[in-house]
């Protein structure tokens, strides 16, 4: 194609030249002539029409030659696939595997890191935080108060939205159900600028206290639940035993917020029965806030602006916005910057996968050459050029590619269907992951550009051989010193690739390992949990909160094997965790700049025993211990440490409560063992737990310790929670090991990948050494069988064999352990428990590829070792 191109260039300006001679020429023999200048012109214009057509007709005649010169390779090359099965077979399966993979991959980072937000102007989105770094406080949620104040004094945005989320009870539609809710300020929806499947968005005056309480559905929840009736809109449901009316249906293309599981219904923050009561606090950090920027405000001047209120803020409300600062994060980069180190990882070891597959393929082609020297001796004497050989074999490989191309992408389609359902929940679902035309034009392109870049050595070096040479050698396996070193440099920096990606598995395996032999600090087995959540405008005080969780846990312990049961909130590594400041009663203030804080956990007594988190000092909770009774708490052992280092905590007194305001003083009854509530790859934190009935809850997580079926378990739970209120969903009921599990799901999808792709790359290395061994064997067949007839020894066939596979080991994973020293940096941060030149894994890698590569030589050496000297040395 290139050398087309070069040809066509070339001839295009002999053209000019001609049509400008053409013209002198004209010009000259009109005013010989006795023309007149207009003459002249006119005359020379009808010559230049004239050149003019004869260059078009070249022009499209050149054309239609280079279109049938290119038809006519794809049939040659078509016909010479057909002819070798045994290689296109391998050779498509190889391309297939490595486009395949890639494609995959990339069809969830083109749906989670390239593609734009599915919203209008999605780069004008921002999403705004709230920082205390002083107290290492990053990424926080902002008071309705302090939210009120930006969206009313602001300047450079056009709307901001404020916007929460949890679970709402619906009932009087079959059987109660927990649904995913939305909590947002009225102007989230125009912010978006989203429209309706069916009805109306919020309008401001939905967030006016004393509005009626109206609700958006989602179109899945309007279709399962409500059959997809068009009357609903305009209806009355019962959420949280409150009505509220339906005023519209979203599409099914909309989804806010983002990340989390996929939201049921929107209400106005303002009808909410939880979060709307918190809206006149000045203090809490709870609301997450989006913005919309006008039209050429950028993001550098919209930060000044916010940095000019929260100095207003402190000033205004000096003792819960003293130090708090904001911060704006594009919208579109906040969402995927946990996840994107992980996937452009992921990315990187398909792509080595592919380069593999690319060598493997470019041996597979210099062999093909070898056996088609004749051929291609042939063509040069009838006088093909060196271009029109490399043009022709190219042309082959692209027909490969494509093939491959065309496998790949039915390999894309299932490996996509298996990445979802091994995705982790915390990926943010942008748009929905498939192979869609962007991802079949990538593998397209890809597979061209992987054939291509696996044919060029082979290609030069089929265009490069002497007319003679190539005659000579025809008749013979040898394939020339040159192509056996290419061939073994080949082989040798598959090895290099193969033992960056084995050393990246590597450590990412030990990593995972050592996650998940981490000791949480609790017992998991045997444990299941259940959530219940209480409707708030039916259990509106605290008085009911702990009379439900009273009624229920007495009915729970009189079930025979199910006294070890208790409650808890949040339950550590399964629902978050919620941390709190807290003052030292009658001990000094905190130092200038910082805060103390804790952990909070408010547990039933038999919480600890259930959880079986060991108490080292004092007591653990009672009967006793309710709502007139003095106020108790008992620490971790991180908190006594941190905060009483030196000291016995017992008997001194803390000061917090949850919500923050208003602090309670509680006296230090016992120390208990530490427990990783946060996540598996966090250090345990402070740690407060105080009685339920003196901190209730608007609900209960129950767990409760049996060797009983989980699921007779839970029909057992939801039964007795139907006996003390038949409207209330029993939801997320699993076992404590599903939920560690689920906990460290992210760092599983990348290791389980990772290892997939490594142990693909190890299969194509051991392949691609067996090829180039068994290759020269081949080609040294009359050589071995000289050394035979003199006397040698079939051992020291064995381990000249062996040997060379040894060598074109030993130099591949000494590149490739340079390599990965290089580059293992970029996995510190997946890393947990060991560090990215961890000595042992790279020692078990270079063994592994060392002890694979002699394992794929050992077989051509055995076939090397059974030549009849006498057929060796008749061997041409």
């Amino acid at each position: 194609m290139w050398s087309w191109l070069a040809r066509r260039g070339r001839r295009e300006r002999e053209l000019n030249e001609e049509v400008q001679s053409h013209l002198r020429m004209a010009a000259e023999e009109r005013r010989e002539q006795g023309a007149t200048p207009e003459e002249a012109r006119a005359a020379a214009a009808r010559e230049f029409g004239n050149v003019a057509l004869t260059k078009e007709v070249t022009r499209q005649m050149w054309g239609w030659m280079w279109l049938e010169t290119l038809l006519q390779d794809v049939r040659y090359g078509l016909r010479q696939l057909r002819r070798n099965p045994g290689f296109t077979l391998v050779a498509v399966l190889t391309l297939a595997l490595g486009i395949g993979a890639n494609t995959a991959i990339f069809s969830v980072i083109n749906a989670v890191l390239l593609r734009p937000l599915p919203y209008a102007q999605p780069d004008r989105l921002v999403r705004v935080f709230q920082d205390r770094l002083q107290d290492g406080i990053k990424g926080d949620g902002v008071s309705y108060v302090s939210f009120d104040e930006w969206r009313r004094s602001n300047r450079v945005f056009s709307e901001l939205g404020g916007f929460q989320a949890h679970d709402l009870t619906l009932t009087g539609k079959g059987e109660p159900t927990a649904l995913h809710t939305a909590v947002v300020t009225p102007e989230l929806f125009s912010l978006l600028r989203a429209k309706p499947a069916a009805g109306r968005v919020f309008l401001p005056s939905d967030g006016v206290k004393g509005a009626e309480p109206v609700v958006i559905l989602s179109e899945s929840l309007w279709r399962s639940r409500f059959g997809a009736d068009s009357a609903v809109v305009g209806s009355s449901i019962s959420l949280d035993k409150r009505p509220f009316t339906v005023v519209g249906v979203m599409p099914a293309a909309f989804r806010f917020p983002l990340q989390g599981p996929a939201t049921d219904i929107w209400i106005p923050l303002v009808q909410d029965p939880l979060f709307g009561g918190w809206m006149s606090r000045a203090g809490g950090h709870w609301l997450n806030v989006l913005g919309r920027l006008k039209p050429g405000v950028t993001l550098a001047t919209a930060q000044a602006e916010m940095d000019a209120l929260s100095a207003n803020l402190a000033r205004e409300f000096p003792d819960v916005n003293t130090g708090w600062t904001a911060r704006l994060v594009p919208f579109q980069e906040e969402l995927v910057g946990n996840v994107r180190p992980a996937l452009l990882v992921l990315l990187g070891a398909v792509g080595l996968v592919l380069l593999i597959a690319c060598v493997n393929i470019a041996n597979l082609l210099l062999a093909r050459a070898t056996s088609r020297a004749r051929e291609m001796a042939v063509r040069i004497a009838l006088g093909a050029g060196r271009r029109r050989i490399i043009h022709q074999l190219l042309t082959e490989s692209a027909v490969l590619g494509l093939l491959g191309g065309i496998a790949g992408l039915f390999l894309a389609y299932w490996g996509t269907q298996a990445l979802i359902s091994f995705l982790p929940t915390g990926l943010p679902a942008v748009h929905a992951i498939r192979a869609d035309r962007w991802v079949a034009g990538f593998a397209i392109l890809l597979s061209l550009g992987a054939s291509f870049a696996s044919a060029l050595a082979p290609a030069y070096f089929a265009a490069d051989s002497g007319f003679q040479t190539s005659l000579r050698e025809a008749g013979r396996s040898s394939g020339g010193g040159g192509r056996q070193r290419v061939r073994s440099v080949l082989a040798a920096a598959e090895i290099a690739l193969a033992t960056l990606l084995l050393v990246g598995a590597g450590l990412l395996i030990r990593s995972f390992h050592a996650l998940t032999s981490v000791d949480p600090g609790f017992d998991s087995e045997h444990l299941l949990k259940a959530e219940i959540s209480l409707p708030q405008f039916q259990y509106s005080k605290p008085q009911q909160w702990i009379s439900f969780s009273d009624q229920l846990m007495a009915r729970i312990h009189a079930q025979p094997g199910l006294q070890d049961s208790a409650a808890a909130v949040p339950l550590p590594l399964a629902d978050g965790f919620v941390n709190l400041g807290f003052d030292i009663a009658g001990g000094p203030p905190a130092p200038a700049g910082s805060t103390r804080s804790a952990d909070y956990v408010s547990v039933t007594p038999k919480y600890f025993k259930v959880m079986r988190i060991p108490l080292l000092r004092g007591r653990t909770f009672t009967s006793a211990d309710v709502l007139s009774a003095p106020r108790v708490t008992v620490i971790s052992t991180a908190l006594a440490r941190q905060y009483f280092p030196g000291q016995d905590p017992i008997g001194k007194h803390l000061v917090f409560a949850f919500p923050p305001e208003n602090g309670v003083s509680r006296e230090i009854v016992g120390i208990v063992g530490d427990v990783r509530d946060a996540a598996l790859s966090r250090d345990p934190g402070p740690m407060m737990y105080v009685p339920f009935n003196q901190a209730p809850f608007w609900g209960v997580v129950l767990v409760v310790r049996s060797r009983f079926d989980p699921a007779g378990l839970a029909a057992t739970i939801r039964r007795e929670v139907h006996n003390v209120d038949k409207d209330l969903p029993v939801t997320d009921i699993e076992t404590m090991p599903e939920a560690l599990s689920a906990s460290v799901a992210q760092p599983r999808f990348q290791t389980l990948l990772l290892g997939l792709f490594a142990a693909l790359a190890l299969a194509l290395a051991a392949v691609g050494v067996f090829g180039i061994i068994s290759y020269s064997v081949a080609c040294r067949t009359h050589e071995i069988g000289i050394r035979m007839a003199m006397g040698a020894e079939r051992s020291d066939v064995m381990k000249m064999v062996v040997g060379q596979g040894l060598r074109l080991a030993c130099i591949g994973v000494a590149i490739g352990v340079a390599g990965a020293l290089a580059v293992t940096r970029f996995l510190a941060t997946l890393l947990y428990g060991v560090k990215p030149r961890d000595p042992l894994t790279f020692i078990a890698v270079a063994v592994i590829l060392t002890a694979v590569a002699m394992l794929a030589s050992y077989v051509p050496a055995r076939r090397a070792t059974r030549v009849d000297p006498m057929v060796a040395l008749r061997h041409e």
